[in-house]
């Protein structure tokens, strides 16, 4: 008789079960079981159970779930679950459909550890997200961009299918901006849903509440959501790290007087976000599945960038005039007219309330110094030469500092030098008083921009600071900073072999690449110095407007100092220039330079 019938007559006439008999027949039918599943050619039992809603176990002996097989081979301890329903109880736990005695570890490294099962989707979607000139997101891509000095520091727990340790995997939190919960303890069905927590439908509280010191920029992306225009924002740290606000912003005309409010506060962020340049240059437009996805965090929030543009609409909306409405008709449709005009009407109550003080929040969170601002810029103008002035600007950056001392923590380094490069640059009787050397290339810098944490911009040329030695040397005017600077990903514009590369660092000590950004977009130095580009298949005039760059390929280093620092001399160029390569090549060190320096003269044009 089939085992299936058997049990449904057994059940018809349960009341007998628990009598003495039914205990002895009971027995003898489990022999019966146990022959067939290991006697009749055939290592598998399909066991059909009642489908609940949850599709899980529970209880010492209770299967909840969809239709399952249970197999075990005849070598192993080890009971792999097939089906669309888990196993969970009687003393067992379930680890990627394999099931082991809680007491079992070593079996559990027979299969994929959480880890590297995290690890493969995160890889996935790090390359779903990409652009198509981006390099390539690998093994031992990632390793590097984590700060692994090689690739075995990951694939350790790859191949040998180990769980690393909660600091390990915040690694990638930090780096990619990945969900921590997900990511560091296995919870959550979503890999990029927000660790931000962001509970305000007030989008101008990201200005008055955010370190806006390491946000590059805010990128602002449109779409619908149940029928109406709404808008979300995504910070980026860097190129690597995007994380969303997990809020949908009113963007539409269908409010009252709350979502006239939020709907003015939306025009004021993107308002002032542009005003300190931390706001993407485009807009995106998401389907409303993609606004869904992008919200659970199904996806990277990088993707947007591979999104359809919303050309012109930062620009456009943010001119609420009435002429520039009225011009506006001609390019928007009537929702986007009527929020214009929404917003044209009540911003000034609210700018009036509330401006004065939202302004003073944003000058705090950009760390813009306290001092008084003609104190501020007045203070070059106290100096008739380049090294007092240096010297007095570096007191300020590195106080109480005497001799040679190193950083390494990237955020002070850059803090200290934004205070050493502060604007002004030039005065009345200064101009280009502190220079960068580098042997042969050298020049005075103009301007200095924070990007990130760890990054900054020097007249163009792309820094992520790695280190800074300091030499506060006994005379004043022998006073500098040492510089070095991690090497960067690829630009993606241009196509560069690995051979090529070696070479020219080899005979160079260093590879860079030049490229121009337009409108959050890459160009190449060529189509920069033509002034055109092909951007999304068409044409674009750049009409002066993109911004030459300069990125490190290779590790990078050099020097800053007073215009008239006898490091800045002619004489000393080709054995400076042989220091900091070697210092790149670890065959040489800063304080070499230090003892060289302690030799040198006054420059002939110091005072």
């Amino acid at each position: 008789m089939d085992i299936d019938k058997i049990i449904s007559t057994i059940w018809e006439g349960k009341e007998w079960i628990f009598s003495g008999i039914g205990v002895v027949v009971l027995g003898f039918i489990g022999k019966l079981i146990m022959g067939k599943k290991s006697g009749e050619n055939s290592d598998t039992y399909t066991m059909k159970s009642k489908v609940y809603d949850n599709n899980n176990v529970s209880g010492g002996n209770n299967i909840i779930a969809k239709k399952n097989q249970i197999i075990q081979n005849d070598n192993s301890n080890t009971i792999s679950v097939e089906g669309n329903g888990n196993v969970a109880g009687n003393g067992n736990s379930v680890t990627n459909n394999f099931i082991y005695s809680n007491n079992d570890d070593k079996k559990k490294e027979n299969v994929n550890s959480w880890f590297s099962e995290r690890f493969r989707i995160l890889l996935l979607l790090l390359n779903d997200a990409r652009r198509f000139n981006e390099k390539e997101y690998t093994v031992e891509y990632v390793s590097s961009l984590i700060g692994l000095k090689n690739v075995d520091g990951l694939k350790v727990y790859l191949t040998q299918e180990k769980e690393p340790d909660d600091e390990f995997k915040k690694r990638f939190v930090d780096v990619f901006g990945v969900n921590q919960e997900w990511m560091v303890h296995g919870r959550g069905e979503f890999p990029f849903a927000s660790n931000i927590s962001f509970w305000s439908d007030n989008p101008m509280d990201i200005l008055r509440r955010e370190d806006l010191k390491a946000i590059n920029k805010f990128i602002v992306v449109i779409g619908e959501v149940k029928g109406r225009r709404q808008s979300c924002i995504i910070r980026q740290k860097n190129e690597l790290c995007y994380e969303l606000y997990s809020k949908y912003f009113t963007l539409n005309s269908s409010v009252g007087g709350a979502g006239t409010r939020d709907l003015v506060e939306f025009y004021r962020f993107v308002r002032e976000a542009d005003k300190i340049k931390k706001l993407g240059g485009v807009a995106y437009v998401a389907t409303e599945e993609q606004m869904e996805k992008l919200m659970k965090g199904e996806f990277s929030p990088k993707k947007i960038e591979r999104f359809e543009v919303a050309r012109g609409f930062i620009e456009d909306f943010m001119c609420i005039s009435e002429a520039e409405i009225e011009k506006n008709k001609n390019f928007w449709d009537e929702e986007f007219i009527l929020v214009q005009k929404i917003i044209a009407a009540n911003i000034s109550g609210i700018d009036r309330v509330n401006q004065e003080e939202d302004l003073k929040c944003i000058k705090k969170n950009l760390g813009e110094d306290s001092q008084d601002k003609d104190e501020e810029s007045n203070d070059i103008d106290l100096f008739d030469s380049s090294t007092p002035f240096f010297a007095y600007r570096f007191g300020k950056a590195f106080p109480g500092i005497r001799g040679v001392k190193e950083f390494t923590d990237s955020k002070e380094c850059v803090d200290r030098l934004q205070i050493l490069l502060k604007k002004p640059l030039s005065g009345e009787k200064l101009v280009g008083p502190i220079w960068w050397v580098r042997g042969s290339g050298n020049s005075d810098i103009s301007n200095f921009e924070r990007i990130t944490d760890d990054k900054f911009l020097m007249d163009g040329d792309e820094i992520k600071v790695r280190r800074i030695v300091v030499c506060a040397a006994a005379e004043y005017y022998k006073k500098f900073v040492y510089v070095e600077a991690y090497p960067e990903e690829e630009t993606g514009l241009y196509a560069n072999d690995n051979a090529f590369i070696e070479e020219w660092t080899d005979k160079y000590g260093y590879y860079y690449e030049e490229y121009a950004e337009y409108e959050d977009k890459k160009i190449t130095r060529a189509e920069y110095d033509d002034g055109a580009a092909m951007l999304d298949g068409k044409v674009v005039d750049l009409k002066g407007k993109a911004k030459l760059r300069t990125r490190y390929i290779t590790p990078y280093n050099f020097i800053i100092c007073a215009h008239f620092s006898p490091i800045n001399s002619n004489e000393y160029d080709d054995m400076l220039e042989m220091l900091l390569n070697g210092i790149l090549k670890g065959q040489n060190s800063v304080e070499e330079i230090v003892e060289v320096v302690k030799r040198m003269p006054k420059h002939r044009r110091e005072m």
